[in-house]
């Protein structure tokens, strides 16, 4: 065993199979990849990375497997599967994710690659890791259900690497009245109350960190630039499996508008809000329909073309659907399993105030704001009968 040091649980312990996966290049690729993109233009000491959230699922993963009795076998599959369940994912995090999902390919997808890639280490079944990596298996909602050991990591770790004191969670209790009934993860009625403690970190997480308006310009320039980036002949793949340094040498030695894009986001010369419309301006309905209905592109290319400056100069931020209500947390109550909604009122409650958060952006160089502020209004108003 080697003991691993860890600002949130003291010491990791690993295996010598463990230790040999996570020596590997594939999974050390992961050192060099920030675990929430850009938001350190906004919280500097978010810095911390996807191979420190690794070791963290990997560590909960067996919490879990402790708490659901499973065996030693059963046991390493999932602090494996926890371990390399990010090992796909591309440089800066999420916005390549997004880039990679518009081709039809999944971090997902690219993990289980890396754990095929590295069988000869793996001393349990590859089939089953690949399986859990994908939340299949009963023990696989563990590690990718909707309360599992990667959500209850992030949320704490990008809390305490921000500075933003919102993401402490009872992980230990959570895990500790997990069980499996009926092929599916449940948890006993007593977790209720640190159920709801989880998903409020989750949103307060949100609203302070994930949806930071300033870190939420910066995500869409980046992904812009890295789709123009592979409109000049990169693929998808190799993009992948760039880490931050790569990418951000890549970006730099690129042309036209991947360029520029990622130039301004280095120097933090990010982009402005020229128009938000939220749930004060339009009704829920409204915003949802946005979501399905809106094609960025075309869209900023009209704004871009009706105001004279380039199309990269315009990006539209759509609006997105809350998921709270809508989280499958299955609760068991004197033998009988229901959906956690139907015993606590937070998710409802918490979903209304998520929808606080959501919104339909257009960004652009402060120069231009006024104008295409004024372009953009008439422009959506007219193609979506606002």
């Amino acid at each position: 065993m080697k003991n691993i040091r860890d600002p949130l649980y003291g010491y990791i312990e690993t295996s010598e199979a463990e230790q040999n996966i996570i020596d590997s290049p594939e999974m050390q690729r992961l050192r060099r990849i920030r675990q929430v993109g850009l938001s350190n233009l906004v919280y500097p000491a978010a810095t911390h990375t996807r191979f420190q959230h690794s070791l963290g699922v990997m560590h909960l993963a067996g919490k879990f497997a402790d708490s659901l009795n499973l065996n030693e076998e059963r046991k390493k599959e999932l602090r494996i599967a926890g371990l390399m369940h990010d090992s796909g994912h591309g440089p800066f995090s999420h916005a390549s994710e997004i880039v990679a999902e518009q081709k039809g390919l999944s971090h997902e997808e690219l993990s289980c690659r890396t754990v095929r890639k590295l069988e000869d280490k793996i001393p349990v079944d590859t089939e089953r890791v690949e399986k859990i990596i994908h939340g299949e298996l009963e023990i696989g909602q563990a590690v990718a259900g909707e309360i599992d050991a990667d959500r209850m990591d992030y949320l704490e770790r990008d809390s305490y690497f921000t500075g933003v004191d919102h993401g402490n969670i009872d992980a230990e209790t959570i895990i500790k009245v997990a069980e499996i009934d009926s092929r599916r993860l449940v948890f006993d009625h007593k977790a209720v109350q640190a159920l709801e403690g989880l998903l409020t970190a989750r949103f307060h997480m949100m609203k302070s960190v994930y949806t930071h308006h300033a870190s939420q310009t910066a995500e869409k320039m980046l992904q812009r630039s890295l789709q123009n980036y592979l409109k000049q002949g990169a693929d998808v793949e190799q993009m992948m499996a760039l880490d931050d340094y790569e990418a951000h040498n890549e970006l730099l030695n690129s042309e036209g508008a991947a360029k520029n894009l990622y130039s301004r986001i280095k120097d933090r010369r990010l982009y402005k809000r020229s128009l938000v419309w939220d749930i004060d301006n339009l009704s829920r309905k409204k915003l949802s329909e946005l979501e399905k209905k809106v094609d960025s592109r075309e869209l900023e290319e009209k704004i871009a073309e009706e105001a004279g400056i380039r199309p990269e100069k315009v990006i539209i931020d759509k609006p997105w659907t809350p998921e709270i209500q809508d989280l499958k947390i299955r609760i068991k109550k004197n033998g009988k399993v229901k959906n956690m909604k139907e015993m606590s009122p937070i998710p409802e409650a918490l979903t209304k105030a998520e929808w606080r958060l959501v919104n339909m952006g257009v960004y652009t160089p402060q120069e231009n704001t006024k104008n295409v502020c004024k372009i953009a209004e008439k422009i959506i108003r007219d193609n979506y009968e606002l």
